[in-house]
């Protein structure tokens, strides 16, 4: 939209200069009238601009069956064990290697440069190897130092797991569910990419008792970390700083459960997301009829930590538009499916909920081959790809 230069504007009966003192004259109603809609086409303007980003190949990691390679496990021709986050930093990436409990660090140009885990294991070619026995690789997260946090579940290497067993790999982009996981206890392990463990971290802290499930693990600015996890049958989000604890928020206390919403709808949890700083929370919650059941609206609420009270900040009509992120500069994205999947289009609402920009991200085809996409503590949107033989890494700008 071009500008408009208010300084003097005709409005009909001579002008009305901007810097002169208005009472209650026809001058200054006629301003405000001519404004209002100036206003009003701004904001729509704001709201319904789309910035298309580009895709940006960072690392293209070969698949196969050697050790300098990610090996892939296909079931009914898909590849099955590629980590739903894959943590990356301006020159390495890690890679989980669940089958051997692994995690392979990779370069820009697909080489394999360490790998960190399994005592046993055979380095080749004079690549470093920093042995620790992880029981089963989960989740595994980078902080801005590039130390790794690894989510070590409490298991035997390779072990099955019985049907309808938490799994990492069969949730789609967008698609954030907290229901139905076997527990699987772990304990979270910040370790350089040189092997060297900096502490093990438990529930409450440093060396104490272990997760149960845990939904996602988010570095946040400095020393801290979040992780969101279950204990007692509810989703809590915990915060920590240099592996001690710092607050956290528990689903059962959180106070729309007991406003007078919950009277009249079933109100469930959809996600709670930190500020990387660990000032405020995100939480998203969907509400359905307690008649039919039915979709009716999600909401979206600010927290503070170790606080059951909450700021509304928005509400959304559409049961597709998902809370996705936060960013540095407190605006959020709203996740939106576009084109029957082929892109994907980021509201962007700043801190307060006002609806300000767009992003699409317009996969290339065949759409099948693009698997999650996610955001880092720098507000960079990465995409994962499985293409030609090979695991794709790619930003978006």
């Amino acid at each position: 939209m071009s500008k408009i230069d208010l300084s003097l504007v005709n409005l009909g009966k001579g002008s009305c200069p901007v810097n002169k003192k208005l009472g209650n004259g026809s001058c200054a109603m006629r301003r405000k009238a001519f404004l209002l809609p100036i206003l009003f086409l701004s904001i729509t303007c704001l709201r319904f601009r789309v910035e298309n980003l580009k895709e940006e190949i960072l690392f293209r990691i070969p698949l196969g069956n050697t050790p300098e390679a990610f090996e892939g496990v296909v079931v009914n021709q898909v590849l099955t064990n590629v980590p739903l986050f894959i943590p990356s930093s301006s020159n390495i990436t890690a890679v989980a290697d669940s089958r051997q409990s692994l995690v392979k660090l990779f370069d820009r140009n697909g080489r394999l440069d360490a790998t960190l885990g399994s005592p046993d294991y055979k380095p080749q070619g004079g690549i470093p190897h920093y042995p620790f026995r992880f029981g089963g690789i989960g989740l595994v997260a980078m902080n801005e130092d590039g130390d790794l946090i690894v989510q070590n579940r409490i298991s035997s290497k390779g072990m099955e797991l019985p049907p309808g067993t938490e799994t990492l790999y069969k949730s789609y982009s967008g698609a954030f569910s907290t229901q139905g996981s076997t527990i699987l206890p772990s304990f979270l392990v910040q370790i350089s990419q040189k092997g060297v463990v900096r502490f093990m971290l438990g529930a409450s802290g440093k060396n104490t008792e272990p997760f149960r499930y845990i939904e996602y693990i988010a570095p946040g600015d400095g020393d801290k970390l979040f992780v969101y996890h279950r204990t007692a049958e509810e989703m809590r989000l915990t915060f920590y700083e240099d592996g001690e604890l710092k607050g956290n928020l528990k689903e059962s206390t959180l106070d729309v459960f007991s406003s007078p919403e919950a009277k009249e709808f079933d109100i469930t949890l959809d996600k709670l997301l930190p500020h990387p700083d660990g000032d405020y929370v995100l939480g998203s919650f969907s509400y359905f009829s307690k008649k039919d059941k039915r979709f009716k609206f999600r909401r979206i609420y600010r927290y503070q930590f170790d606080s059951k009270s909450s700021e509304f900040i928005k509400e959304i009509q559409d049961p597709s538009e998902i809370l996705f992120s936060i960013r540095n500069n407190q605006d959020f994205y709203i996740w939106e499916t576009e084109d029957g999947g082929n892109s994907i289009r980021l509201q962007v609402h700043d801190k307060t909920g006002n609806h300000t920009n767009n992003k699409r991200l317009p996969f290339s085809p065949p759409r099948g081959q693009w698997r999650e996409t996610y955001t880092d503590l720098f507000d960079t949107i990465f995409s994962v790809r499985i293409r030609q033989g090979a695991l794709e890494i790619y930003r978006w700008i």
